[in-house]
Protein backbone atom coordinates (compact mmCIF):
# COMPACT_ATOMS: atom_id res chain seq x y z
CA UNK A 1 0.00 0.00 0.00
CA UNK A 2 2.84 2.39 0.87
CA UNK A 3 4.36 1.76 -2.58
CA UNK A 4 1.10 2.68 -4.32
CA UNK A 5 0.73 5.94 -2.36
CA UNK A 6 4.39 6.75 -3.04
CA UNK A 7 3.86 6.17 -6.76
CA UNK A 8 0.69 8.29 -6.85
CA UNK A 9 2.43 11.05 -4.91
CA UNK A 10 5.48 10.94 -7.23
CA UNK A 11 3.31 11.09 -10.36
CA UNK A 12 1.11 13.90 -9.00
CA UNK A 13 3.86 16.26 -7.83
CA UNK A 14 5.09 17.35 -11.30
CA UNK A 15 1.48 18.10 -12.29
CA UNK A 16 1.06 20.36 -9.27
CA UNK A 17 3.84 22.50 -10.78
CA UNK A 18 2.72 22.09 -14.39
CA UNK A 19 -0.82 23.29 -13.62
CA UNK A 20 0.57 26.65 -12.48
CA UNK A 21 2.78 27.28 -15.53
CA UNK A 22 1.48 29.12 -18.59
CA UNK A 23 4.32 29.90 -20.96
CA UNK A 24 3.28 31.10 -24.39
CA UNK A 25 5.59 31.85 -27.28
CA UNK A 26 6.28 35.60 -27.34
CA UNK A 27 4.98 37.55 -30.32
CA UNK A 28 5.22 41.14 -31.49
CA UNK A 29 3.24 43.35 -29.13
CA UNK A 30 2.76 47.00 -28.26
CA UNK A 31 4.21 46.63 -24.76
CA UNK A 32 5.93 44.19 -22.42
CA UNK A 33 4.36 44.28 -18.95
CA UNK A 34 6.75 43.11 -16.23
CA UNK A 35 5.18 42.26 -12.87
CA UNK A 36 7.36 43.08 -9.87
CA UNK A 37 8.45 40.22 -7.67
CA UNK A 38 11.23 37.75 -8.25
CA UNK A 39 14.59 38.94 -9.56
CA UNK A 40 14.85 37.88 -13.19
CA UNK A 41 11.46 39.22 -14.24
CA UNK A 42 12.91 42.60 -15.26
CA UNK A 43 15.87 40.91 -16.96
CA UNK A 44 13.57 38.68 -19.02
CA UNK A 45 11.36 41.64 -19.94
CA UNK A 46 14.44 43.54 -21.10
CA UNK A 47 15.63 40.50 -23.06
CA UNK A 48 12.29 40.36 -24.91
CA UNK A 49 12.48 44.13 -25.49
CA UNK A 50 16.01 43.82 -26.90
CA UNK A 51 14.85 40.99 -29.17
CA UNK A 52 12.31 43.44 -30.64
CA UNK A 53 9.04 41.99 -29.30
CA UNK A 54 7.83 45.45 -28.21
CA UNK A 55 8.93 49.06 -28.26
CA UNK A 56 7.85 49.81 -24.66
CA UNK A 57 8.24 48.15 -21.27
CA UNK A 58 5.65 48.72 -18.55
CA UNK A 59 7.10 47.96 -15.11
CA UNK A 60 4.36 47.33 -12.55
CA UNK A 61 3.91 47.12 -8.82
CA UNK A 62 5.76 48.48 -5.83
CA UNK A 63 9.04 47.10 -7.23
CA UNK A 64 8.71 49.19 -10.41
CA UNK A 65 11.31 51.84 -9.41
CA UNK A 66 13.90 49.12 -8.69
CA UNK A 67 13.08 47.36 -11.97
CA UNK A 68 13.38 50.70 -13.80
CA UNK A 69 16.95 51.14 -12.53
CA UNK A 70 17.69 47.55 -13.50
CA UNK A 71 16.22 47.96 -17.01
CA UNK A 72 18.19 51.17 -17.55
CA UNK A 73 21.40 49.47 -16.37
CA UNK A 74 20.74 46.82 -19.04
CA UNK A 75 20.49 49.48 -21.76
CA UNK A 76 16.80 50.40 -21.96
CA UNK A 77 16.39 54.16 -22.31
CA UNK A 78 13.94 56.22 -20.28
CA UNK A 79 11.70 56.93 -23.28
CA UNK A 80 10.94 53.20 -23.64
CA UNK A 81 9.92 52.69 -20.01
CA UNK A 82 6.46 53.18 -18.48
CA UNK A 83 5.86 52.85 -14.74
CA UNK A 84 2.82 51.66 -12.77
CA UNK A 85 3.83 51.72 -9.12
CA UNK A 86 0.48 52.05 -7.34
CA UNK A 87 -0.45 48.36 -7.18
CA UNK A 88 0.77 45.73 -4.76
CA UNK A 89 -1.26 42.75 -6.03
CA UNK A 90 -1.62 40.97 -9.35
CA UNK A 91 -5.24 42.15 -9.45
CA UNK A 92 -4.05 45.76 -9.07
CA UNK A 93 -1.27 45.22 -11.63
CA UNK A 94 -3.83 44.13 -14.23
CA UNK A 95 -6.38 46.86 -13.45
CA UNK A 96 -3.80 49.67 -13.45
CA UNK A 97 -1.91 48.33 -16.47
CA UNK A 98 -5.14 48.31 -18.45
CA UNK A 99 -5.60 52.04 -17.76
CA UNK A 100 -2.08 52.72 -19.05
CA UNK A 101 -2.73 50.49 -22.08
CA UNK A 102 -5.85 52.52 -22.90
CA UNK A 103 -4.09 55.86 -22.39
CA UNK A 104 -1.23 54.78 -24.66
CA UNK A 105 -3.55 53.24 -27.27
CA UNK A 106 -1.96 49.79 -26.90
CA UNK A 107 -3.86 46.76 -28.21
CA UNK A 108 -1.43 43.94 -27.34
CA UNK A 109 0.88 42.99 -24.49
CA UNK A 110 3.31 40.37 -23.29
CA UNK A 111 3.05 39.79 -19.53
CA UNK A 112 6.28 38.60 -17.89
CA UNK A 113 6.29 36.90 -14.50
CA UNK A 114 7.66 33.89 -12.63
CA UNK A 115 6.59 30.42 -13.81
CA UNK A 116 4.58 29.53 -10.70
CA UNK A 117 2.72 32.87 -10.97
CA UNK A 118 1.72 32.64 -14.64
CA UNK A 119 -1.58 30.74 -14.16
CA UNK A 120 -3.07 33.29 -11.76
CA UNK A 121 -1.63 36.21 -13.73
CA UNK A 122 -3.16 34.75 -16.89
CA UNK A 123 -6.60 34.40 -15.27
CA UNK A 124 -6.59 37.93 -13.86
CA UNK A 125 -5.11 39.67 -16.91
CA UNK A 126 -7.46 37.76 -19.24
CA UNK A 127 -10.39 39.17 -17.30
CA UNK A 128 -9.21 42.78 -17.46
CA UNK A 129 -7.74 42.63 -20.97
CA UNK A 130 -10.81 41.26 -22.77
CA UNK A 131 -10.61 42.21 -26.44
CA UNK A 132 -6.85 42.84 -26.29
CA UNK A 133 -4.14 40.50 -27.55
CA UNK A 134 -2.38 39.07 -24.49
CA UNK A 135 0.61 36.73 -24.26
CA UNK A 136 1.86 35.29 -20.95
CA UNK A 137 5.60 34.54 -20.76
CA UNK A 138 7.39 32.92 -17.87
CA UNK A 139 10.91 33.83 -16.94
CA UNK A 140 13.28 30.95 -17.74
CA UNK A 141 13.49 28.22 -15.12
CA UNK A 142 15.47 25.05 -14.65
CA UNK A 143 14.03 22.09 -16.54
CA UNK A 144 14.32 19.99 -13.37
CA UNK A 145 11.83 22.20 -11.50
CA UNK A 146 8.63 20.30 -12.45
CA UNK A 147 10.14 17.06 -11.17
CA UNK A 148 11.81 18.45 -8.05
CA UNK A 149 10.06 21.67 -7.00
CA UNK A 150 9.08 20.21 -3.62
CA UNK A 151 12.74 19.50 -2.75
CA UNK A 152 13.73 23.18 -2.83
CA UNK A 153 12.16 24.87 0.20
CA UNK A 154 11.95 28.34 -1.37
CA UNK A 155 10.24 27.06 -4.54
CA UNK A 156 7.93 24.75 -2.56
CA UNK A 157 6.85 27.73 -0.47
CA UNK A 158 6.08 29.77 -3.62
CA UNK A 159 4.07 26.93 -5.17
CA UNK A 160 1.99 26.31 -2.05
CA UNK A 161 1.42 30.04 -1.57
CA UNK A 162 0.37 30.39 -5.20
CA UNK A 163 -2.31 27.73 -4.78
CA UNK A 164 -3.61 29.59 -1.73
CA UNK A 165 -3.67 32.83 -3.76
CA UNK A 166 -5.59 31.08 -6.55
CA UNK A 167 -8.22 30.01 -4.02
CA UNK A 168 -8.30 33.56 -2.62
CA UNK A 169 -8.76 34.95 -6.12
CA UNK A 170 -11.69 32.65 -6.88
CA UNK A 171 -13.37 33.21 -3.52
CA UNK A 172 -12.87 36.96 -3.12
CA UNK A 173 -11.15 38.96 -5.88
CA UNK A 174 -13.10 37.36 -8.70
CA UNK A 175 -16.32 38.10 -6.86
CA UNK A 176 -15.51 41.82 -6.89
CA UNK A 177 -15.53 42.02 -10.65
CA UNK A 178 -18.51 39.70 -10.93
CA UNK A 179 -20.40 42.00 -8.55
CA UNK A 180 -19.30 44.93 -10.74
CA UNK A 181 -20.79 43.18 -13.78
CA UNK A 182 -24.03 42.48 -11.91
CA UNK A 183 -24.27 46.12 -10.83
CA UNK A 184 -23.63 47.23 -14.40
CA UNK A 185 -26.37 44.92 -15.71
CA UNK A 186 -28.73 46.12 -12.95
CA UNK A 187 -28.12 49.76 -13.93
CA UNK A 188 -28.80 48.89 -17.56
CA UNK A 189 -32.06 47.14 -16.58
CA UNK A 190 -33.13 50.07 -14.42
CA UNK A 191 -32.32 52.47 -17.27
CA UNK A 192 -34.31 50.30 -19.65
CA UNK A 193 -37.31 50.18 -17.30
CA UNK A 194 -37.40 53.92 -16.62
Amino acid sequence: MFFIWGLVFRLALPNIWNFLVVNEVPKLSDVIIVLSGDPGRAEHGVRLFQLGYANKILLTGNGAPRMRRQAMSLGVTEDHILIEDKSNTTFGNARNSLEIMRTQGFKSAIVVTSPYHTKRASIIFDHFFQGLDLTICSIPYDSFTPDNWWKVKRIAKFVITEYMKLVWHYLFERQSYLVGKRQSVSKQCIGFLS
